[in-house]
């Protein structure tokens, strides 16, 4: 392996900060443009040049020259123009990271290290004649990300088992602990087992037995449907186990390990599982068949962590000896071989965007890696003593613990927003709920305390062993009884509710059936008044007609009593014609008869259909008063349906929770 930068520094002979070898830093006020000629190759002058000159070359490094600081050193580039918190130089001389410089000396004056963190976000100009390079961009901006979530409700523990594999006076030392990407669920590891909590209430919501021993590693699947669990016993064997989150089955167990498993994971379509742990060796397996995929053999020692990137693309492990190394998750070949820490790898966690990880590291510091570029961007001076944990929120955030009994949380660019209370002993592990309103740490002493991101004195604690399942029936079974009654008023206010809301339709129902009933009779006489109207005005034309024809045959009359009478054909004639002038003088009569007879009709409906309208009119307004009736009570039904179904779901929950617990006392007594 290559001598890394920071290591060259550690070998730089002590040099008395008063000595000055040569011209001193030029001072710039703010119109000056600080350069690497006047004011940073003085500096290096004085304190460095003595081991790193283009003569010497510690650690393959030389700062001599503005090529040979670009260059880098034997590990690689140490400045990066626009990004002095990201450049390895300035972290080292400012303290930020170790091993310091100089060694075993204060660090240098303030000034000069302003002076050079200034020259590293001016550009790192050469000179006074030389212009500003286009500056390269830190990949720590990021704006959260929903991606990996599952369609519909995120999954939740529905039949969990409920029997205690192991009942302790106190817990052990807490070694994981994991929080669900998507659902208020926390995973603890306890003695041969894990307990799933929610994450809002701090209930136990059952526990996954892991018979082969400790487990020492906890990552949920990408979608949260999945708990990956690996362990063992130490000197013995180790297994990496994929629980199912809702029924806690045991879906596939891989590896068959002569020593315990450190760490697993399972990549982003559940197809691959990757295992570390002492026999230094990384292992694929295929989750179709349990099969091993392929060894890695890079690692010289144990491979403490083992994290996939979310996109599924690439993985990442760590080991006892600082090694970390990026792979090609599809081939197993190498991607990075990242050499900045100094001590154990403990934790990888990934960002949601797969293009930044975070390590956690002995040496005290978490880096954040752009995968793009294979460099560290952020060195976080974390927890003295070491960094035992590290994980993301979907905002970017991270959390962090470490062996100075502190949990912190951070911002996406590695600032320090706050601390959570001093736990008793060494903090082993940390995580952060899905929203990031939560933050769950483990200690030493088998302390799991659930605090608040924004509260942090909002403090709930949480068992990695539980107590047995009589003990726990015995509880639950007084808090049924203590939600029955919140229950029967819920349930008699809901049921109020809503029979007032069907009074309220079948009276709103009955109106408009009246209105409408009205309306539809109102149509009617409308339409018979019109077929009056009608059926007269055709008459009254008939009549006319009718009555023409009436004067032409009296005219005949006449002419036939002035004809021969004396004849019996005349006298027929005349007859006849009078008998015809009689039927249609009765038919003109009977029409104007009939004619009458409708206009009065017309009358009456329209009298009928003034009313109809009226009556019609008349129930606008109880309608509307229905109405508004109708829709308050809907309101309250629907405002009241949330807090109903939430007293409906915690006394199921709890009904369900009694149910199982039941199931496993019986199963204890049976066995």
């Amino acid at each position: 392996m290559n001598f890394r930068f920071p290591c060259a520094f550690a070998l730089i002979a002590s040099i008395n900060v008063g000595l000055v070898c040569g011209q001193e830093a030029a001072p710039a006020d703010a119109d000056t443009k600080i350069t690497y000629e006047d004011h940073i190759k003085p500096i290096f002058r004085q304190h460095c040049l003595s081991c790193h000159h283009q003569g010497e070359t510690k650690g393959g490094l030389a700062l001599d020259t503005l090529q040979a600081v670009m260059t880098g050193g034997s590990s690689g580039e140490i400045v990066y123009d626009g990004d002095y918190e990201g450049s390895r130089l300035w972290q080292l001389i400012a303290h930020e990271d170790t091993p310091v410089m100089p060694p075993g000396q204060d660090k240098l004056p303030d000034d000069q290290i302003k002076l050079v963190a200034a020259w590293i976000d001016g550009g790192m100009l050469e000179n006074s004649g030389s212009k500003v390079r286009k500056k390269k961009i830190n990949n720590l901006a990021f704006s959260g990300s929903a991606g990996g979530r599952p369609e519909g409700p995120p999954p939740m523990p529905e039949t969990l088992p409920q029997a205690v594999p192991v009942l302790t006076s106190r817990a052990a030392a807490i070694p994981a602990v994991a929080a669900s990407p998507w659902a208020p669920l926390v995973a603890v590891s306890g003695q041969r087992q894990v307990a799933l909590y929610h994450a809002d209430t701090a209930e136990l919501l059952g526990i996954l037995p892991f018979p082969e021993g400790v487990p020492l590693s906890l990552r949920f699947s990408r979608d949260g449907g999945y708990l990956v669990v690996a362990g063992g016993e130490h000197s013995a064997h180790g297994i990496a186990a994929i629980y199912d989150i809702k029924t806690g089955e045991r879906v596939i167990e891989v590896g068959d390990e002569l020593d315990v498993a450190f760490d697993a994971d399972v990549n982003d379509d559940l197809s691959l599982v990757a295992l570390g742990g002492p026999q230094r060796m990384l292992r694929i397996y295929n989750t179709e068949d349990g099969e091993r995929v392929f060894d890695i053999k890079k690692h010289t020692d144990w491979i403490f962590a083992v994290a996939f990137s979310p996109d599924g693309v690439l993985i990442a492990s760590g080991d006892r000896s600082a090694g970390l190394v990026v792979w090609e998750a599809a081939t197993g070949q190498q991607y990075l071989d990242l050499t900045d820490h100094k001590g154990a790898i403990n934790d990888i966690a990934w960002r949601d965007d797969s293009n930044v990880f975070a390590s956690a590291s002995d040496d005290g510091t978490v880096k954040l890696w752009d995968v793009v570029s294979g460099r560290a961007i952020k060195s976080i001076a974390a927890h003295a003593g070491g960094v035992t944990g590290v994980a993301f929120d979907h905002e970017g955030r991270l959390v962090t613990a470490g062996k100075d009994r502190r949990v912190k949380l951070w911002n996406p660019a590695g600032d320090l927003i706050r601390e959570f209370p001093v736990m008793e002993e060494a903090v082993l592990t940390v995580a952060i709920s899905h929203d990031g309103t939560r933050v769950v740490a483990g200690d030493w002493n088998g302390a799991v305390l659930v605090s608040q991101s924004e509260n942090p004195d909002a403090v709930e604690s949480l068992a990695a062993n539980p107590p047995p399942a009589t003990d726990r029936l015995e509880k639950q079974l007084e808090k049924l009884a203590s939600i029955q009654p919140e229950f029967e008023v819920a349930q008699k206010q809901a049921e109020e509710l809503a029979s007032r809301l069907t009074a309220m339709v079948q009276q709103h129902t009955t109106l408009v059936a009246q209105r409408d009933e009205k309306l539809a009779a109102a149509k009617a006489a409308e339409v018979a008044k019109a077929e009056a109207i009608q059926r007269a005005e055709e008459l009254n034309a008939g009549v006319v007609e009718q009555s023409q024809a009436s004067r032409d045959l009296f005219d005949r009359v006449v002419a036939a009593r002035l004809g021969d009478l004396a004849s019996t054909d005349g006298q027929t004639l005349t007859a006849d014609r009078e008998a015809e002038l009689a039927e249609l003088l009765t038919r003109i009569a009977q029409m104007r008869r009939e004619r009458l007879a409708l206009g009065v009709t017309a009358e009456a409906q329209q009298v009928e259909l003034v009313r109809l309208q009226t009556e019609a009119e008349a129930l606008a307004e109880p309608i509307r008063v229905a109405e508004a009736a109708v829709a308050e009570a809907q309101a309250a039904v629907e405002q009241f349906a949330g807090q109903h179904a939430a007293v409906v779901a915690k006394k199921e929950s709890v009904e369900r929770l009694v149910a199982q617990l039941r199931q496993a006392v019986e199963d204890a007594e049976g066995g």
